[in-house]
């Protein structure tokens, strides 16, 4: 093994050893870990595995179920706790690391695939999504597994890859839905009508009979999920597909705020996705231009890994509403495309690997000793519980998917000022939670029932006067 080789195991091995060993290390946080690990907690309190629920009684049509059955069952083999909650998400993005190892050792060489591995890892957006509680690394792993399935296909390796297409594709609708078939699709499409091998190469992939396959892994959960809670289809598809990607600030979002961005602004995002290694790509970019020799006549399999790499960052360029995480998919295809380049060069150029896990590891640290304030209220609620055992905590006048998940469902939500004012009318001990921007519209004398018992980064604690309030609460109601 070279130098070149030791340095990037090593890399490799330190990146994945961190990222395992912090996924307990800091509180799940709001808004969407949060959400996911509490839709996965009652998915075990409800017993329903097919309509997932983002609170009793109420179903979560946002998206497939896939990530949130990994989570459950997490939970039900360790425990309701933040390691079992990241634990499905870190595995699918080791399952995709062993997908870009195979290939950049399959079509280049061992330390190829060595160095995608530590690049892919390294890359800020793929150690975040190996422990965090989201769907992306779902939908990662799936279009991977396409797309590596692909790949090795048509360079005329053994059968068994074709089928790989449509089990990823399969899983991919379980994930996140149709985008993985586009997302899937859209490299594929574009290198075969831009390459003189492509539809011949078309013809190696078993259409029909692969389309079977994925019908039978993701269409009986569709039928299930509509007969269940009518309605479904048309919300996720209509909404979520498509009405989301083309109206900016979607408003029909039935489970918080579309995330509204001028259109083009996945490039900005898919460049601080992708540091350390961007910077590296950039560079590598401007040497081949100088050089002339950014892709050569011959090399069909690296325009193919182009693709791949922008197809998410082209597909997204024309939505309205983005998130970094949808940089993912195209990762594995970057981190193959700038090993190929990078083993050609200086060991020190790899040091940019370091930078991540590093940082990651100090942010880590330092958000579980409480230097850095966290969107989460596992603090508020474990001193809730010492102060308060048996009470119950309510909200003002919104209830964040911390509390619930933290407090086992049993924290409750008071939604208006009306209901505010009627519990603190109520006699006997108690307690609320107030959102601090919401404290200038507290009715006229609420405060004077409120006692402060500890105060948070977005919320403060309160108990209320179970003399005076009922008092001084006739000037709340006239």
């Amino acid at each position: 093994m070279t130098a070149r080789s030791k340095t990037l195991l090593t890399i490799l091995v330190f990146a994945v050893v961190v990222r395992v060993a912090i996924l307990g290390a800091y509180p799940l946080h709001d808004t969407t870990e949060a959400r996911y690990a509490e839709i996965a907690r009652l998915m075990i309190t409800t017993g329903d595995w097919v309509t997932p629920h983002i609170a009793e009684g109420v179903p979560f049509w946002g998206k497939p179920p896939l990530s949130m059955w990994l989570t459950a069952a997490s939970f039900e083999f360790l425990g309701q706790h933040e390691f079992a909650a990241r634990l499905p998400s870190f595995l699918l993005v080791v399952g995709t690391l062993f997908l870009v190892f195979r290939l950049g050792d399959r079509l280049y060489s061992r330390e190829t695939g060595i160095a995608a591995a530590a690049i892919m890892l390294s890359c800020a957006i793929a150690f975040i999504a190996a422990g965090a509680v989201m769907t992306d690394a779902s939908l990662l792993f799936a279009t991977t597994l396409a797309l590596a399935g692909f790949l090795m296909t048509v360079e005329g390796f053994g059968p068994g890859w074709r089928y790989l297409v449509f089990v990823g594709l399969g899983i991919g609708l379980l994930a996140k839905g149709p985008v993985a078939v586009v997302l899937t699709g859209m490299p594929i499409a574009i290198w075969s009508l831009s390459e003189r091998p492509g539809w011949l190469s078309l013809r190696r992939i078993p259409w029909l009979s692969g389309t079977l396959l994925s019908l039978v892994i993701a269409a009986p959960w569709y039928v299930l999920a509509e007969l269940k809670t009518p309605g479904f289809l048309e919300y996720f598809l209509l909404g979520e597909h498509w009405l989301r990607f083309v109206q900016a600030g979607w408003e029909g979002d039935m489970y918080g705020s579309a995330h509204a961005r001028p259109r083009g602004t996945i490039w900005l995002f898919g460049f601080a996705a992708l540091l350390p290694w961007s910077i590296v790509a950039l560079y590598a970019l401007l040497a081949k231009l100088r050089t002339r020799t950014l892709l050569t006549a011959t090399d069909a399999r690296s325009r193919f890994l182009l693709w791949w790499t922008l197809s998410p960052l082209l597909f997204f360029s024309f939505a309205g509403n983005i998130l970094p995480a949808y940089v993912l998919p195209g990762v594995p295809a970057f981190a193959l495309l700038l090993a190929v380049w990078i083993v050609r060069r200086r060991a020190t150029i790899l040091h940019a690997g370091w930078v991540t896990p590093v940082l990651t590891l100090a942010v880590a640290i330092l958000l579980s000793v409480g230097a850095i304030p966290g969107k989460t209220q596992k603090d508020l609620l474990r001193d809730f519980v010492d102060v308060a055992p048996g009470q119950t905590l309510f909200y003002f006048p919104r209830k964040p998917y911390s509390a619930d998940f933290y407090s086992g469902g049993q924290s409750r939500l008071l939604p208006t000022s009306k209901d505010l004012v009627t519990y603190l009318a109520e006699p006997g001990r108690g307690f609320v939670a107030i959102r601090r921007n919401s404290l200038e519209r507290l009715p006229a004398g609420v405060s004077a029932c409120l006692a402060v018992n500890a105060s948070y980064s977005s919320y403060i604690l309160f108990e209320k006067d179970p003399l005076g309030c009922p008092a001084k609460l006739e000037i709340a109601r006239d």
